[in-house]
């Protein structure tokens, strides 16, 4: 008979490791469970277990549609009376992720130790947000675990969705650029010359524009992979000055600025803070903190440091409405909704409705986009491909009137 060590639950709700002997996995397992334990999984002990390693490069993020099902389980499992130390255990088993059952089992031990949930998980900022930390901070205070946990993944799934929305509204214009690019980069690259070899053999007087397509031709070729290496350098300088201090918050004061695109990207980041806000307020959370802690949310340094300044006011005795309207960045409506959830004691709601509002105008804003900008591009391909043809087949619209 093989040995076989298995992690179990005991009718007691503790979670232990036990080693069973059986002709088999499944003999084995049934024995146990005869004796009334719960087996999650098993490993035979007469040989080594393989293993494979998963690079740190594809484990190392996690992506927040897998902190949102992390949390919905993990809520389903308090709400039904499980202990924090049983619920990690069984998170840390079902995983799939190598990355998030490692912190898993060290928030256990930090948990196993006396430390709160919300501080075991405190120790991991960059998986386990400070606002996730706050919230569940919170909910331990209040005593309404339950009730801070349902706010944050009710907050997760609108952020989500509103991120997903933005993204599937921008990818198919991007997609189609491209395709337009590439495929008149295709005609001048490789159709064009190959007209110009067969027009040079011909010996004729070529028409303007072809022969000013021709030189343009001839020019990206031989400035294609010169303009390459430049594009690929830029790009890198670019991306290197975009992560200082500095060149991140002249970058988004550029994005915020654009004349149509600067207005969706402002709606999208206020709505976000006005939504973050708003549950650390119902969740209790004093106004100095909450603000702090949404400030890192927000993913914009120019809006970020200039909402920043806002804080002092507060925290000297003015009202949120007014600190707000003297940043100079906060749009008037939202001031005086902040204002009037300020005086009717319903802050929190007013800025649910606030960012509800934002939400709204950031879909009427992607639909208008969607329906205007995918006819613009199909058509603008479609005239610079019609003219490359024409003005390429103009000598031999000219050739066929000679003979005639």
């Amino acid at each position: 008979m093989a040995q076989y060590s298995f992690k179990v639950g005991t009718p007691t709700g503790s979670i232990q490791t036990l080693e069973a002997e059986g002709e088999s996995p499944e003999a084995a397992r049934h024995g146990l469970e005869s004796k009334g334990f719960f087996v999650f999984d098993a490993e035979t002990r007469t040989r080594p277990r393989l293993t494979v390693r998963v690079p740190a490069f594809f484990s190392a993020r996690i992506s927040p549609r897998a902190l949102l099902v992390f949390n919905q389980e993990l809520l389903a499992l308090v709400r039904a009376g499980l202990p924090i130390i049983i619920s990690l255990d069984l998170l840390r088993e079902r995983t799939q992720q190598p990355r998030l059952r490692s912190l898993l089992e060290a928030v256990r031990e930090d948990v196993k130790g006396g430390a709160a949930l919300s501080a075991a998980m405190a120790k991991h900022p960059d998986v386990f947000s400070p606002l996730y930390a706050a919230a569940l901070h919170a909910g331990e205070q209040s005593g309404n675990f339950v009730d801070a946990l349902t706010r944050y993944v009710d907050y997760q799934k609108r952020i989500l969705a509103l991120r997903q929305r933005l993204r599937a509204a921008l990818t198919y214009p991007m997609i189609l650029v491209g395709a337009s690019l590439a495929v008149i980069l295709f005609l001048l690259v490789f159709v064009v010359p190959t007209f110009s070899r067969i027009y040079g053999d011909m010996d004729a007087q070529l028409p303007v524009a072809t022969r000013i397509l021709i030189t343009i031709t001839g020019h990206l070729q031989n400035a294609i992979p010169l303009a390459s290496i430049a594009l690929v350098a830029a790009g890198l300088g670019l991306w290197r000055w975009r992560r200082t201090p500095r060149g991140k918050r002249l970058m988004d004061r550029w994005v915020v600025a654009l004349p149509w695109f600067g207005t969706l990207v402002s709606g999208y980041l206020f709505s976000r803070f006005a939504r973050t806000l708003a549950m650390m307020q119902v969740g209790g959370i004093p106004m100095i903190p909450s603000l702090e802690t949404t400030l890192g949310t927000v993913g914009n340094a120019y809006l970020t440091d200039k909402i920043r300044t806002a804080i002092p006011r507060v925290a000297a005795g003015g009202s949120l409405a007014d600190s707000l309207g003297r940043t100079g960045v906060v749009p008037s409506l939202m001031q005086e909704l902040v204002a009037v959830g300020e005086n009717s004691g319903a802050l929190g709601e007013m800025l649910g409705h606030v960012a509800d509002m934002y939400d709204a105008e950031m879909d009427m804003r992607l639909t208008a986009l969607a329906a205007a900008i995918e006819p613009a591009i199909m058509i603008g391909m479609g005239l610079v491909v019609a003219a490359i043809v024409v003005i390429m087949y103009l000598p031999i619209f000219n050739l066929s009137s000679a003979i005639r």
